[in-house]
C-alpha cells in the first residue's frame, strides 16, 4: 500500500475479510498438493536409506511434521464441512459430516497402532 492509498482508502472497509471463495479453495488445493509433493519426496529420501544418522532423523522429524499439517488441515476442512452442514443442510448432511470427521479423526489416530500391530503379526507368521 502507498502513502497515498493510505489517505484515498476507506478504513472502515476491510481489505483482508472479504476474500473471494474461489481463490481461498485454489490456495488450499496449492498446499495440499504441496503437502503431498512434499510428503512423498520425504518418503523417498526416507526409502533411500542413504546418509548419516543425523540426516534420517531429519528426514523423520520433517515426514512428522508434515503429516501434523495435513491433519490440521484435513481436520479443518472437516470442521468446515459440518458448520456449513448445520448451517444449509439437512439434519441428516450434519449427521454425516460430524460421522465422516469423526471417522477420519479415529483412523489418523488408530492408524500407527495398526501398522504396529501388523508388523508384529508379519514377524510372528513370517519371523526371520
Amino acid at each position: 500500500m502507498t502513502y497515498k492509498n493510505l489517505y484515498t482508502r476507506d478504513i472502515r472497509t476491510p481489505s483482508t475479510y472479504f476474500e473471494d471463495k474461489d481463490v481461498a479453495g485454489e490456495a488450499m488445493k496449492k498446499l495440499e498438493s504441496k503437502l503431498d509433493d512434499l510428503l512423498s519426496n520425504l518418503y523417498t529420501l526416507k526409502e533411500e536409506g542413504k546418509g548419516t544418522p543425523a540426516t534420517k532423523k531429519i528426514i523423520d522429524d520433517e515426514i512428522k511434521k508434515a503429516e501434523v499439517q495435513r491433519y490440521k488441515k484435513v481436520s479443518k476442512e472437516n470442521a468446515l464441512k459440518v458448520v456449513e452442514a448445520f448451517m444449509y443442510g439437512t439434519p441428516v448432511d450434519a449427521a454425516d459430516a460430524i460421522c465422516a470427521a469423526l471417522d477420519y479423526k479415529a483412523f489418523s489416530r488408530t492408524e500407527p497402532y495398526m501398522v504396529y500391530a501388523g508388523e508384529e503379526m508379519e514377524d510372528f507368521l513370517f519371523g526371520n
